[in-house]
């Protein structure tokens, strides 16, 4: 790994946590009252417990490396490092989440490319030398556009 000169991290916003902790409150409290079988609520359980904290843990890493940019959304997609030599166009800008690609994460929309991201409206959207478009969501977007721009200028 190169030298690192921005580094972003972004969590998914606490709503969709609280929205997978509803259904582990409910179970929970429908198993302590046994209102209905054990056998059914278990398994439940365990899942709305494990999507739950599995959202809780998931992160977006953005870094501008010496390499190249690099994104990592932690226990949702693999790394991937994007060549400076590859990028031919950078700029930050203001999208829907929702109606652009159906929501957040690691969305793919036939007309727009690829986005990474884990909340909010702005990123920085790069044109690549293959002609995929990537969208990065950030919090930063115009110090992560100019951080980019000032390597792939020239």
């Amino acid at each position: 790994m190169g030298m690192v000169s921005f580094r972003e991290e972004q969590r998914f916003e606490w709503f969709w946590t609280v929205v997978w902790l509803i259904p582990v409150i409910i179970v929970g409290y429908g198993l302590y009252r046994q209102a209905v079988s054990a056998i059914l609520l278990w398994p439940a359980l365990v899942v709305t417990t494990v999507v739950a904290v599995w959202l809780n843990q998931s992160k977006l890493i953005t870094e501008v490396r010496t390499e190249g940019l690099w994104i990592h959304f932690v226990l949702l997609w693999p790394e991937r490092t994007i060549a400076w030599s590859e990028i031919r166009g950078v700029e930050a800008l203001t999208y829907r989440p929702i109606k652009d690609f159906g929501g957040w994460g690691v969305r793919w929309a036939t007309a727009r490319g690829i986005v990474y991201n884990a909340r909010g409206k702005r990123g920085v959207r790069m044109v690549l030398a293959s002609g995929e478009r990537v969208l990065v969501g950030s919090q930063r977007a115009d110090e992560l556009a100019r951080a980019i721009g000032e390597r792939t200028a020239g």
